[in-house]
């Protein structure tokens, strides 16, 4: 086999290996006194231009987001690179709006308020406070004591009396005279009285029309159960009321009492507050209902019996059943640690009231209300509980205190607008913000006439033929509880804005660190591999 000559040294192939290490040892020494020419800048950002659209190009060739290939491809007419183009930008603006508008309403709304369970167990919910108010306001036997023992001073009438006593009724129904002012002023200070004193000894007390209590079915004493409070209707009594900073339990029994509100087991009269009440026809001297019984306030155990509590009707001969379906709300701990000005709602423990144990909205408003009276008054109402620092509103102060009894009427306080500004109103009234946790007691009642033959046997029934026989209870074992919660967290607000740009671009984590990677991390990995 003949093999095919070849020269063992090719000298024009060794003049061109020269050549050609010449002319690159000149180009990476160049000779000094040559003249340097520098990059000019935009062959520099034509560089860096060139490099961006490589890199994009590669990216979107390899991405795994959708339509991106479509761009890069050389195998589709260049029309359809554009539609692509286009459809790509327009997902990418969608996208972006759909994430804005999802975080504008997170921030709308950071909280939301949904059923967590229809069957909660009502024993996890304390028993609401019972106040229980007579209609009448002034006890006739105390009245009738008192103008046989009470001066008056010379050229006065002693029918004067008559008219003073009814001005502890208040509200009235036109405002009082200065010279008549000053006249029942003269009277209380020649008897050595204040208003409010005479106030609470004209008070019928509400103990003596409680002549039997029953507890969960126990028999029990009615004076460990209830105590009076001065209220806006008057002196009333009060059953598992936890409001006040003190009690008016008497001192021998008090520290028998409970430190926190009652509960129940059960469900249905026999396991809740059955009371025999006698309205003491005889005694009525002074009243605004045209009948005989008592106003009953259902309301939970830290607020103060006001306007906003649940009443009910009571009168003479019936017997009363009144069912609760008491309804819970709680906050999650995620509420509690995000700002307030984020949840608009505070916790019981969150700010300090000034004569009530505990916030809440309606504590908030009352006392609100109450400054109120003090700024246009001067004087605290006898009907509030006073630490010393603020003077008692006096038999002078009865117009101030007729005309801010109406502030407790109003929506806004002492603001007395009609129902479009109210609807307009930006911000909570006094700076009072909704409770993030709170019981409400929505209630029902059954009348029925009351068999008085059934207490004959009774060592306390008083052969008295207007008896009224209450009865308060749960109507179920179980109720409605409501959690409140933030709208999203960090995870629910990942889920939102990861299925919003998966559903229109098929965006990941992965994706975003694709991106970052061709920009970054390949020019560095190719510049290594070149310098190998």
């Amino acid at each position: 086999m003949a093999f095919k000559k070849r020269r063992i040294f090719d000298l024009r192939h060794v003049q061109a290996q020269q050549m050609a290490t010449t002319a690159s040892r000149r180009r990476s020494h160049p000779i000094h006194n040559q003249s340097h020419n520098p990059i000019h800048p935009q062959h520099r950002f034509r560089q860096i231009g060139e490099w961006f659209t490589e890199n994009m190009r590669n990216f979107c060739e390899t991405t795994s987001l959708h339509g991106f290939n479509y761009i890069t491809r050389q195998d589709i007419s260049r029309n359809e690179r554009w539609f692509w183009l286009v459809v790509v930008i327009l997902a990418i603006i969608t996208s972006i709006v759909l994430v804005v508008v999802s975080w504008y309403w997170s921030q709308e709304t950071p909280t939301v308020t949904v059923i967590e369970s229809s069957h909660f167990p009502t024993w996890n919910i304390p028993f609401p406070a019972v106040t229980i108010c007579n209609f009448n306001k002034i006890s006739r036997s105390k009245a009738l004591t008192l103008l046989d023992q009470m001066q008056v001073p010379a050229g006065v009438n002693r029918s004067q009396l008559h008219n003073l006593f009814n001005l502890t009724l208040l509200p009235v129904d036109s405002m009082i005279s200065n010279d008549s002012l000053q006249i029942y002023d003269r009277i209380l200070s020649l008897n050595n009285l204040t208003f409010t004193r005479l106030t609470q000894q004209l008070s019928p007390d509400c103990i003596e029309m409680i002549s039997s209590c029953i507890w969960k079915g126990i028999n029990t004493r009615c004076d460990s159960l209830f105590q009076r409070i001065d209220t806006m209707e008057g002196q009333c009594c009060t059953f598992n009321y936890f409001g006040g900073i003190g009690n008016n339990f008497p001192e021998k029994i008090a520290y028998q009492v409970s430190k926190r509100p009652y509960r129940v087991t059960g469900c249905g009269y026999p396991t809740g507050l059955s009371v025999l009440l006698n309205p003491m026809i005889s005694d009525y001297y002074g009243t605004f209902f045209s009948g005989y019984g008592f106003r009953l306030l259902l309301h939970d155990a830290y607020n103060f019996p006001d306007e906003n509590s649940e009443t009910k009707v009571v009168t003479t001969t019936r017997e009363s059943f009144v069912r609760i379906n008491p309804e819970s709300t709680y906050a999650t701990n995620d509420i509690r640690r995000i700002d307030l000005s984020l949840r608009n709602c505070l916790f019981g423990s969150e700010r300090t009231m000034h004569g009530l144990r505990r916030y809440s909205f309606i504590n908030c408003m009352f006392e609100c209300r109450v400054r109120m009276t003090v700024d246009h008054c001067s004087c605290l109402p006898p009907y509030v509980y006073n630490n010393g620092s603020y003077k008692v509103c006096g038999v002078l102060q009865t117009n101030c205190m007729i005309q801010s009894k109406r502030i407790f009427s109003h929506a806004l306080a002492n603001l007395n607008l009609s129902l479009s500004i109210v609807r307009e109103t930006d911000s909570f009234p006094c700076g009072c913000l909704p409770d993030c946790q709170s019981n409400h007691y929505v209630s029902e009642s059954t009348t029925g006439r009351l068999d008085i033959s059934y207490f004959a046997n009774r060592p306390t029934f008083n052969n008295s033929t207007d008896m009224i026989l209450l009865h308060v209870f749960f109507s179920d074992l179980m109720s409605t509880r409501y959690r409140t919660d933030i709208f999203q967290n960090w995870l629910s607000a990942l889920a939102s804005f990861g299925g919003l740009l998966g559903l229109i671009m098929g965006f990941s984590i992965v994706t975003a660190f694709e991106f970052i990677y061709f920009l970054t991390f390949r020019p560095v990995f190719n510049y290594i591999n070149r310098g190998d």
